[in-house]
């Protein structure tokens, strides 16, 4: 067994590498021919509006066609959740909304993980519900991934090749979807995702549009790769390889799950909302809909006391726990600045169960659950169990939405 385990290792597929050492050099990569792409998320910068700025020359004011509202622009940001197979929700909930005829069109939407592959879709609108459907409910596990557990066990990088989700994504995503995007760039709406830079251990924003409006061969294929990049989920899937340069030098970054760094986002820096009221001549009406691919609260389930199902149930309670207080720190900028907050995650009633990454009958009745919720459109106005604070956004009969109390639903 030793034996045949070496050899394995031995001819295990690897990553040829030629990473940054140097955390300074690595705050200065850039993508080639692609400036501006892509911020670190957990950046503090002293003028988070100049930076922005300064990163996104192409772009137009942020929202310059969206609705006003007594003279206030409307901006509607959509955050879609990493979760694995369970983005299925989330992509019912899109398809049951603007089946109730009452979906916004989303100044700004952001995706992790299973909500990387979501956002794109989400952005370009409701002409895009189908195939949402058909990519969360239609493929088989052996659609999207080929294991490879022996090779990933000893030396390779993961325990499966996403050469199947590669192709399946570009199948979906050429140099047409990505001018429709950039299309939409140019309105002043914003698609942003989400990846871990592993070699950094640092969350990084990727401007979507901005890339998607590069003309360049290679913007294609970093468009898929952001998205395969975000979804790949750290050992089970391989990392994806991202080419940069650096002081004139070539190098490569390891890019992985989002969700490694931050399950959901809504901002691509860290700054309080009243730094971006100078992007529009009246401070807008802000409306945050994020949207968790899987459920919010404890799950009680009685664990196997082996050494996978500890450590796959341990990580899954830490994923959740980090999300909460991501939740809460969104929860509270929205308040603090006025904006509405409203959260939809998938029902404590949902009891159907996979033991598979990607399951067809899973995630149909998930999708179908998410549909309902979609037709409901009922959200909580804070994170379950959090109590609402006094609410200083727009009153409710404003909104677009129905509202629940906090813990339900």
């Amino acid at each position: 067994m030793l034996i045949a385990a070496l050899a394995v290792s031995g001819c295990a597929a690897t990553i040829q590498r030629n990473g940054i050492t140097s955390a300074k050099l690595a705050e200065v990569a850039e993508v080639p021919g692609m400036p501006g792409v892509r911020f670190w998320a957990d950046e503090v910068p002293r003028n988070p509006l100049a930076e922005i700025r300064r990163r996104t020359a192409h772009m137009p004011p942020v929202g310059l066609t969206a609705k006003t509202r007594n003279g206030r622009k409307v901006i509607d940001t959509l955050a879609l959740s990493g979760g694995g197979s369970d983005g299925a929700f989330g992509a019912g909930v899109l398809a049951g909304w603007t089946k109730r005829g009452d979906r916004p069109e989303f100044q700004v939407v952001t995706g992790v993980s299973a909500g990387a592959i979501i956002a794109p879709f989400a952005f370009l609108g409701p002409s895009e519900d189908e195939k949402l459907r058909v990519i969360w409910t239609q493929y088989k596990q052996d659609q999207v991934v080929t294991p490879e557990i022996l090779s990933g066990l000893f030396g390779g990088p993961a325990l499966a090749s996403t050469a199947p989700l590669q192709d399946l994504i570009a199948q979906y995503i050429d140099r047409q979807f990505l001018d429709r995007v950039a299309a939409q760039y140019k309105r002043g709406r914003v698609l942003l995702v989400l990846t871990t830079n592993l070699d950094a251990q640092r969350p990084v924003v990727w401007n979507m549009g901005e890339i998607a409006l590069n003309r360049r061969p290679e913007a294609t294929e970093l468009f898929r790769r952001v998205i395969l990049a975000s979804s790949a989920i750290p050992a089970a899937f391989p990392p994806v390889k991202i080419e940069v340069q650096a002081d004139g030098k070539s190098y490569d970054e390891l890019h992985v799950d989002g969700g490694t760094t931050r399950e959901v986002f809504v901002s691509p820096v860290e700054a309080p909302l009243a730094a971006f009221d100078s992007l529009y001549s009246t401070p807008p009406i802000r409306r945050y809909f994020i949207i968790k691919n899987g459920k919010a609260t404890p799950v009680q389930e009685v664990v196997k006391p082996t050494t996978l199902q500890i450590a796959a149930r341990s990580i899954s309670t830490l994923i959740k726990s980090q999300n909460q207080g991501e939740l809460y720190k969104i929860y509270r900028v929205a308040h603090d600045g006025g904006a509405d907050f409203n959260f939809m995650a998938v029902p404590p009633s949902f009891d159907l169960q996979t033991k598979e990454i990607y399951d067809p009958r899973y995630q149909a009745a998930l999708y179908a659950e998410g549909f309902a919720e979609g037709r409901r459109n009922v959200w909580l106005k804070s994170p379950p169990g959090q109590a609402p604070a006094p609410s200083i956004a727009p009153p409710a009969n404003e909104l677009s939405s129905s509202v629940a109390p906090a813990g339900s639903g």
